[in-house]
């Protein structure tokens, strides 16, 4: 969010709030004005989104508090009078707000309570209690003819109940006579409406009641009818002993429908009347909430336009406050902008016309400050960009300068070497200390131009480094000093040794593989020609010979071989894949063939890819166990192989139990013709090195506590 986002969306988000909370608000009024349904059903609805109205709000006037809060603490220009205008403003607009809210509060709870008279809430029970009356009347009246109508049964033979039932029905009130057995079932029935529907069985309950010998005359509801009244009574015969013979008569009576449907609408009127004396609370309320959010608005506003105001008037006081902190930081080219002729726009005036003078007088200093800046720069861009390492240092060894070229070089990290020791190099990376002990010599001889190799050895890995170093006298720099040029010739070297190495392999090669077959067939013919001819003796002589010669030529075919492989090994075919498999080949030919030698594995799964070339790699592989196998003197051969990632290379470490590398070869171990094995050629390590390079790869050996490590990175694919 941009600033003038942000300031366009502080503005108008407080002002929409407004808009919104007073929409929500009158409506919310007017709903309960009108005593509408609709505002039953939203009331807790309008009533959230008020309270989150109110809460937003509030948290606008506690940012603003929060804000003003900070202003003063931090004693920003015009904040004190921004403070007192806004306690001004809020002090103003308090007390008649306060005085009419209180004021509409007392209105509202008199306006509430005169809709709820104690006459109406009267005179709806009245009218209940007059209905029920009515009721009553009705239902001892029916239940007295039903009673006359039971004795005239009683004196009736059984087989003439029907006929009679017919007779009483059209001289009594009812719409339906029954008669129900002991059982409640029932045995005949007489209705004015035939389609009218009368139960088999009496209701349980009323059932119940009857055969207490109790009389029932309730008001039921009637699914024809609305309103009906239920009566029933035993009919008492003289033959009937035993309750298992007694009879019962019922009676459905209708009750008028103009008095129905008065008693269900004087019913439903006190109920909703009711519900609304329940609301009357409430609606006084949400009265109160809405006239305490229109109080909290109005203060709002007048909060605001406190800001507003303060700020208009303290706006070129801040401006000259911010313009004199930025003379005093250097920063000349803000111009204030004059937007009033009177004192203060002339006090505005003056201080523009100071700044421009000040600018001009300042700009001098800072052209030849830039000047020198830009030579500084200058200098710096052709140090970084330099691939000799550089460090120049004083007479009391101390760095005064580097270049990133040094750090790589020396391996020495990315941590600044200005202004430390130059022993310091040796404390970082102790296989500097020849280096050190060089450079010190040549300053403490004060030799004006030197230069010579330097050996560095880290493990089997030997680096050269061509040093060259220049005396810098008290005339070009104040207290004089030295400067230190250093390159890796390394690689140089190593290019022109391989290159030497390749040429002997390959005369060697040429030289003494193309006699070999002669002698071999010459040694093998002489055998056969004159094995038989000799005495026993002589035979047994010739045939130890022939067999020396032949298998000493052998011996030579494999070491021309050799050589022909380190002098021009074979074109490089390169495909994806990894190095689990091809280890797990090699590992279980050396377990089958030679039992006496342990394997521990330790390999990465799933396995990382790497372009690589498998007869070469599985060549590289074989020498290294090898070795390691003839590594160890006696007892048994443990060999570990394990694999691990680190960032875009894939580290291989074959570990032994051997003798390691002795003394006098450690620092040679990867050049060719050097080994201390009897019968060896010096030529399996070299190899090894070599398809490691064809492949982008570093190679390392070193000693453990027991036997030897030889580790490999090769990059990932």
């Amino acid at each position: 969010m941009n600033k003038f986002t942000k300031i366009v969306f502080n503005k108008n988000l407080p002002v929409l709030a407004l808009v919104i909370t007073l929409l929500a608000a009158l409506y919310l009024l007017g709903l309960a004005i009108q005593g509408s349904e609709q505002f039953n059903r939203i009331y807790i609805w309008l009533f959230a989104a008020s309270v989150l109205a109110v809460v937003f709000l509030i948290l606008i006037i506690i940012q603003r508090m929060v804000w003003l809060f900070i202003k003063r603490k931090n004693n920003e220009p015009g904040i004190q009078l921004t403070t007192r205008m806004v306690l001004m403003f809020t002090g103003l607009s308090l007390p008649p707000v306060i005085v009419v809210y209180l004021f509409a509060i007392m209105l509202v709870n008199q306006y509430v309570d005169s809709w709820f008279d104690v006459e109406t809430d009267q005179a709806l029970k009245d009218a209940i209690t007059l209905g029920n009356t009515f009721l009553d009347t009705q239902t001892i009246t029916h239940l007295t003819e039903a009673r006359n109508m039971a004795a005239e049964l009683a004196e009736v033979d059984p087989l003439n109940q029907s006929i009679y039932l017919d007779r009483l029905l059209d001289n009594s009130k009812a719409n339906s006579l029954s008669i129900y057995g002991a059982d409640g079932q029932l045995i005949s029935t007489s209705n004015l409406n035939p389609l009218n529907f009368v139960s088999p069985a009496l209701p349980q309950n009323t059932f119940n009641e009857v055969s207490n010998n109790r009389d029932y005359a309730r008001v039921e509801p009637s699914s024809n009818t609305g309103l009906h009244i239920r009566v029933v009574l035993p009919i008492i015969n003289n033959t009937a002993i035993n309750v298992g013979q007694r009879q019962y008569l019922q009676g459905l009576y209708p009750i008028p429908k103009n008095y129905e449907n008065l008693t269900i609408n004087i019913e439903t009127q006190y109920h909703e009347y009711t519900q609304q004396t329940y609301q009357r609370q409430q609606l006084k309320s949400t009265f109160i909430i809405i006239l305490s959010i229109v109080l909290l608005i109005s203060v709002l506003l007048a909060m605001l336009r406190a800001f507003s105001s303060a700020r208009r008037l303290v706006a070129p006081i801040k401006l000259l406050s911010e313009a004199t902190r930025d003379i005093t930081e250097g920063k000349f080219s803000k111009v204030i902008p004059v937007d009033s002729n009177d004192e203060l726009g002339l006090l505005v005036q003056s201080f523009n016309s100071m700044s421009i003078q000040i600018a001009s007088s300042s700009a001098l200093a800072h052209r030849a400050q830039s000047e020198a800046e830009n030579q500084r720069t200058y200098l710096e861009n052709v140090m970084s960009h330099l691939t000799s390492g550089v460090i120049s240092i004083d007479q009391d060894f101390l760095i005064r300068l580097s270049n990133e070229a040094t750090h790589k070089i020396l391996h020495l990290g990315n941590r600044s070497l200005n202004n430390r020791n130059i022993d310091y190099l040796a404390m970082k990376n102790p296989t500097l200390k020849p280096l050190i002990e060089l450079i010190k010599q040549k300053v403490t001889d004060k030799t004006n131009y030197w230069q010579q190799e330097v050996l560095i050895a880290e493990d089997s890995l030997r680096r050269i480094l061509l040093v060259r170093g220049s005396q810098i006298s008290d005339q070009e720099i104040e207290g004089g000093g030295h400067v230190i040029v250093f390159d890796d010739q390394t690689i140089i070297n190593q290019a022109q040794r391989d290159a030497a190495w390749s040429e002997v392999a390959r005369r060697l090669a040429h030289e003494v593989k193309n006699p070999l077959t002669p002698i071999q067939l010459s040694a093998e013919r002489m055998h056969m020609r004159f094995t038989g001819k000799l005495s026993k003796e002589e035979d047994e002589i010739l045939d130890r010979a022939t067999q020396t010669i032949v298998s000493q030529v052998e011996n030579l075919k494999t070491l021309v071989n050799a050589f022909s492989d380190y002098a021009k090994p074979p074109e490089l075919k390169k495909e994806l894949g990894g190095l689990n498999k091809l280890i797990n080949e090699i590992v279980d030919l050396y377990s089958l063939s030679q039992p006496g030698i342990t394997f521990t594995l330790d390999l990465m799964t799933p396995e990382p890819q790497l372009l690589l070339d498998k007869g070469r790699i599985t060549q590289l592989l074989t020498n290294l166990i090898k070795n390691a196998q003839e590594s160890v003197d006696s007892g048994d051969v443990i060999i570990q192989i394990s694999t691990i990632t680190h960032n875009d290379q894939l580290e291989l470490n074959i570990i032994d139990n051997g003798h390691g590398f002795s003394a006098d070869i450690k620092e040679h171990v990867f050049e060719p013709y050097e080994t201390t094995k009897q019968g060896g050629s010096g030529l399996g390590l070299a190899i090894v090195k070599k398809i490691v390079e064809e492949h982008g790869g570093i190679i390392t050996a070193k000693n453990q506590e027991i036997g030897a490590k030889i580790s490999i990175l090769l990059p990932l694919a």
